[in-house]
């Protein structure tokens, strides 16, 4: 067996993307694998309409892109995100730490407690019976752009 290869490409987020197989009972690692049978012109078919999410409980490896749908077509209530709300960023404690179950590794991140006060939206709780709480860390780009793009504005200015 091969491993599937999709283009780095993440599927629509409204599809079910269910069921992941282990690879077969001769293989010597844990990878997961996706059928080829759920696949019609390079799209995730659902598995099962009783979930709408994928949880990993390791990590995710892509050879290729991760890709987030944001065609205008797509989206409705638009409107620009204003100064104020990017000023926010800087609210955040930026923390360093290393998880419970691998405590050789260190990462970065925010606290959650912080994050569900000033940008609740990217807060999420896991779809397990353990309710921990996860952060979109993608959505964080478009406020540290608004607030780089304020900062040269300010900079421009105080050059003049």
């Amino acid at each position: 067996m091969t491993e599937p290869n999709y283009g780095g490409k993440q599927p629509n987020n409204t599809a079910y993307i269910k069921t992941f197989y282990t690879a077969n009972s001769g293989s010597s690692n844990n990878n997961l694998w996706i059928p080829t049978n759920y696949f019609t012109s390079n799209v995730l078919q659902p598995a099962s309409n009783l979930y709408d999410n994928v949880y990993i409980p390791g990590n995710l490896y892509v050879d290729g892109i991760i890709v987030n749908p944001t065609d205008k077509y797509l989206k409705e209530n638009i409107s620009y995100i204003d100064y104020e709300t990017s000023d926010n960023i800087l609210k955040l404690s930026c923390i360093e730490f290393t998880l419970n179950n691998n405590n050789n590794n260190y990462h970065y991140g925010f606290d959650a407690k912080e994050m569900d006060e000033l940008f609740p939206n990217l807060l999420h709780v896991t779809p397990d019976n353990l309710n921990y709480k996860s952060i979109n860390y993608l959505e964080i780009i478009p406020l540290l752009v608004n607030k780089i793009q304020k900062m040269q504005k300010e900079i421009d200015e105080l050059k003049k």
